[in-house]
């Protein structure tokens, strides 16, 4: 028999207290996320307070339409207007917003609470379920993921819900049973193969779909499309994927695949899935913690042997330390199961930031009383409540994470929940968890006064007034899923403390912001609205130079910069962009670079960053910053006492691993902590954490170390220049004998001669016509482009000029133009189509897939990049027989500038078509260190892939044709590869 719950009003009277912030607001968001064809636009209805990031993560999860009309599903019972529905139609739409989630979701509830005799009247089960659904709203409760998407649609739609996937269950190792270190060396392995598998399976991907796509984008014959040996942009994806180790089976299947015109999913079956990394936990025993600190024995069960338990602990710590897994168990509790729910603990404060012990009691009972409720039957657990956002609690309420204070609150919040949540359970019959020890309740500030007289006003044993036939909910405290995390604009998730005191600010972009529960502490501790100023000026920044120290605004408008320059400048650090990057040559301009005197050598070389040019020392650079960004934090904020600093110093993980136990003693469920080391943690570190978590005995506890500063690096450096940039200066020894000792240098920008050639390409794409201006340097590598679009927009020729600049500033500084060419070809974005203009190149998907072809077919010689053969682009045509002429009928004046030579053409030249071509290497790269060249047979008799080293003519000509393409003699006939001439022929 289950009581009748006395339910009360107080969660939609806070709501209709608060006004227009949870008044409904329709929001466009986006539909799609396909980066090719972009993404549309939807509405929907979220309440005002929302972010926009809010209101999108809402909109990606309700990504399954529902009935558009449904009708009450007959012969069901009904409670007042809880009545379960069906399908009225077979039309179907996206959900609209929050408020079909919490009407279903509250609904489905409510109505099976209510058929299990929970209420005495129907509008006592209507009101339980306006209740349920304003937690919702007012984002008191967040349910999972998968309640969002599916929880009570068969009572709302008479859809039939998703079944949940199964998650992976935890390896489980238990550190005294004699497979421990097998299943640890095991778990070690897992993880680096996992992800070797993940880069595998990526390349595979990228490789075959480059072979369909080289198949798409041929507009030749389909015979020719499909044959590599007529299809250059096919062989070249077919040798790319051959020589990454891709399966010349896979490669064959994959160009069957694109002749019968499969799309690229079918590719699917051909590519392996990355295997996931199992997780896995670590059950450590109390004695395994008492040997290691005695420093004694640890023996395994079942003859399984035993060593040292300090060596045992050290790998285990370098495992973690270099993997991130396993995680810990240092005291059993419960696995968790069913659906989950978050009490955002945050939103539980009135105005002036007093804890509503109140609205906390009620949404802990009316939650587990629903979940117990509607559970199935034989269930192993009816849900989980998880805590959240307990360090946004404490700071808003003006208490150190590293505090006695604040680990008492935090016990003081999870002892209220757990009598709450055997409130519950006393009156539906379930299973309830016991309570924890006693609480010194006497230093609590203020703000916990509600929490205080709550507890003091508990009944201490727990009596059941209905038989324990029901699973229990169970008490937790972890981070939510990051699918979900985003619905709650949270300033800190699960037990974690709050990350930093300022967040970014949504209103402009670039800007920053005090975080809403830092300005509440300071409000807190008493501190006036000019002190809040003050102190969020110095955490998130003035936005401004005016009035900087080291680099002002008006000092630089004293020195003769003007105000357009600093007004880009301003804009510049307003989108967060830091002084010294703001301060560069092209916010400035080349004339104001001119007139303040700077040397063009010196623009040149130190254009991105000119504040050392100007005469500013790091420490003026670093103040201005500071003053323009903001610090970050608070803790070292100069207005505010050491106490008050205290409140936002970050939090050791040994201070996070002290709440965990303060929490867990009172909620008896695990508060799983997760902790990120700096990159230069070592493994000893980790096995001191190791040791504090099995001194504290938490439930769960994850360790893993961020990327380190190597890490980072590694991208960036180019080993075969020797890019270098902090690597320190060699120092050599003087021994005996003389060594010589190469010394890279960091890379240099090469300029570019002043009177530079190139070529100008006019040609139209997709009906948008486009020039392309390059600069070369005297050796005739490419060094510099101009892209030139009149007809379009504003900010879209900007844009496209800026991005030329950058490709040039690169060129210039030795990246290499194939990295570019291999980036951007290919690459899908209106406007695309036809191409006219251009003698290579037929059709693009873009602008910039059109211009680096052009640029790699024009200066790299990737002709598996042109749609036309160069033999038949070429209008020399050399090769095609002597009937046809050996020499070119064009003149030289029309590929030299005579502007560039000033009119000094020799007339004498000789245009030779495709001649001379280095010849290419087994591995199909150009032989640089030879240096031999080979020529190209072009004539019908003889086959094209037929070539001869250049080194092995003799020098005499040819009888019959006069050219000097006379090979053999001395022990062997001669023969003239131009005209077929042989001698005694």
């Amino acid at each position: 028999m289950v009581e009748n719950m006395q339910v009360f009003e107080r969660f939609a009277e806070t709501l209709s207290a608060a006004g227009e912030r949870y008044m409904p607001e329709d929001r466009e968001v986006a539909a799609g996320c396909d980066p090719e064809f972009g993404a549309d636009t939807r509405h929907i209805t979220v309440p005002a307070g929302w972010s926009s990031n809010a209101a999108q993560t809402l909109a990606d999860l309700l990504n399954i339409p529902r009935p558009a009309a449904t009708k009450p599903r007959p012969g069901v019972k009904s409670f007042g207007a809880l009545t379960p529905h069906i399908a009225d139609g077979e039309e179907r739409r996206l959900e609209r917003g929050l408020e079909d989630v919490g009407t279903r979701l509250a609904g489905s509830l409510a109505w099976s609470a209510a058929r299990q005799g929970g209420f005495d009247t129907p509008e006592a089960a209507e009101t339980f379920a306006r209740e349920l659904a304003a937690t919702i709203t007012g984002r008191f409760v967040s349910p999972d993921a998968g309640l969002i998407r599916d929880g009570g649609v068969d009572w709302a739609y008479g859809d039939t819900p998703e079944p949940a996937g199964a998650a992976d269950a935890p390896l489980q190792i238990r550190a005294g049973a004699r497979t421990a270190p097998g299943q640890l060396r095991r778990v070690a392995e897992g993880a680096l193969r996992s992800s070797v598998l993940e880069v595998g399976a990526r390349v595979t991907r990228d490789r075959l779909e480059a072979i369909g796509e080289a198949c798409r984008r041929c507009s030749g014959d389909e015979a020719d499309c499909f044959d590599p040996r007529r299809n250059a942009a096919l062989a070249r994806a077919m040798r790319r994927a051959l020589k990454d180790g891709i399966p010349e089976e896979a490669v064959e299947r994959a160009l069957a695949l694109a002749r019968q015109g499969t799309s690229d999913d079918a590719l699917s079956a051909l590519i392996p899935d990355a295997v996931p990394q199992r997780p896995a936990l670590l059950h450590v025993p109390n004695a395994l913690a008492q040997a290691i600190r005695d420093d004694d024995a640890w023996s395994f069960d079942q003859d399984g042997g035993s060593v040292r338990a300090r060596d045992f602990r050290t790998g285990i710590a370098r495992t973690i330390w270099s993997f991130g897994t396993p995680g810990l168990a240092f005291h059993e509790s419960p696995a968790a199961a069913g659906p989950t729910l978050y009490i955002h603990l945050p939103a539980f404060l009135d105005e002036a930031s007093q804890v509503r012990a109140d609205l906390l009691a009620d949404a802990v009972c009316y939650w587990a009383a629903a979940l117990a409720l509607s559970a199935p039957k034989g269930a192993q657990s009816a849900g989980t409540l998880s805590l959240d956002g307990v360090g946004a609690l404490l700071m808003s309420c003006g208490l150190a994470y590293d505090s006695e204070e604040g680990r008492t609150a935090a016990a003081a919040i999870g002892r209220l929940a757990t009598i709450a949540l055997r409130e519950a359970a006393s009156e539906t019959g379930a299973n309830a968890p016991g309570l924890g020890p006693d609480l010194e309740l006497d230093g609590l500030p203020e703000a916990f006064d509600g929490v205080v007289t709550r507890l003091q006003e508990a009944a201490g044993p727990f009596l059941p007034k209905a038989a324990l036939a029901r699973p229990g909910v169970q008490l937790a405290c972890h981070a939510p899923d990051p699918c979900i995390a985003g619905l709650l604009d949270a300033d800190s998730l699960g037990a974690a403390p709050v990350a930093g005191a300022v967040t970014a600010d949504g209103s402009f972009a670039g800007g920053y912001r005090l975080r809403e529960c830092a300005r509440r502490g300071l409000e807190t501790l008493g501190l006036s609205a000019t002190e809040i100023e003050t102190a969020e000026d110095h955490a998130a920044g003035h936005g401004t130079l005016r009035g900087a120290p080291g680099i002002s605004r008006e000092a630089l408008l004293e020195r003769g910069v003007p105000e357009d320059a600093l007004e880009r400048l301003e804009d510049s650090i307003g989108e967060g962009a830091s002084v010294r990057h703001a301060l560069n040559r092209w916010t400035l301009g080349d004339r104001v670079c001119r007139e303040l005197g700077l040397p063009g050598d010196v623009v040149e070389t130190e254009g991105q960053s000119l504040c050392a040019a100007l005469g500013y020392s790091e420490a003026d650079i670093r103040a201005a910053d500071r003053y323009a960004l903001g610090a970050g934090d608070l803790y070292e904020a100069p207005g505010l006492d050491a106490g008050i600093r205290g409140v936002f110093a970050p939090a050791p993980p040994q201070a996070q691993m002290r709440l965990a136990e303060a929490l867990e003693h009172q909620i008896e469920g695990a508060c799983a902590l997760s902790l990120e080391l700096d990159g230069d943690a070592t493994i000893d570190d980790v096995a001191a954490l190791i040791d504090t978590g099995a001194e504290l005995g938490l439930r769960r506890l994850d360790i893993r170390r961020t990327a380190s500063g190597l890490f980072d690096l590694l991208p960036a450096i180019d080993f075969d220049k020797g890019d270098y940039a902090a690597e320190p200066p060699v120092e050599e020894r003087i021994v005996e004998r003389t060594v010589e000792r190469v010394v890279e240098k960091p890379a240099a920008r090469r300029k570019l001669p002043d009177r530079r050639k190139g070529y100008i390409q006019k040609a139209t794409v997709g009906g948008h016509k486009v020039y392309l201006h390059t600069g070369e340097f005297d050796d005739g590598e490419l060094g510099e482009i101009f892209i030139d679009m009149h007809k379009e927009g504003a900010a879209f020729r900007s844009l496209m000029n800026n991005f030329a600049i950058a490709i040039s500033i690169g060129l210039q500084y030795g990246v290499p133009l194939e990295e570019y060419v291999d980036a951007f070809v290919y690459t899908r974005f209106e406007p695309a189509g036809p191409v006219e203009g251009n003698d290579s190149i037929q059709q693009a998907t873009s602008i910039l897939d059109y211009l680096f072809r052009e640029l790699g077919v024009s200066y790299l010689g990737r002709q598996d990049l042109a749609e036309i053969a160069p033999d038949r682009a070429d209008p020399g045509g050399i090769g095609k027989g002597v009937e046809q002429e050996k020499l070119s009928r064009e003149e030289a004046a029309k590929f030299i500038s005579r502007g560039f030579s000033r009119g000094q053409v020799p007339d004498n030249i000789l245009m030779f078509a495709h001649a001379p071509r280095k010849a290419a290497s087994a591995r199909g790269d150009l032989d640089s260190e030879s240096g031999h060249y080979e020529l190209e047979d072009h004539s019908p008799a003889k086959s094209r892939t037929a070539s001869r080293d250049i080194s092995a003519y003799s020098g005499d000509p040819c009888p019959e044709c006069g050219h000097f393409t006379v090979a053999g003699g001395e022990d062997g006939p001669r023969s003239c590869d131009a005209c077929g001439w042989s001698e005694g022929g």
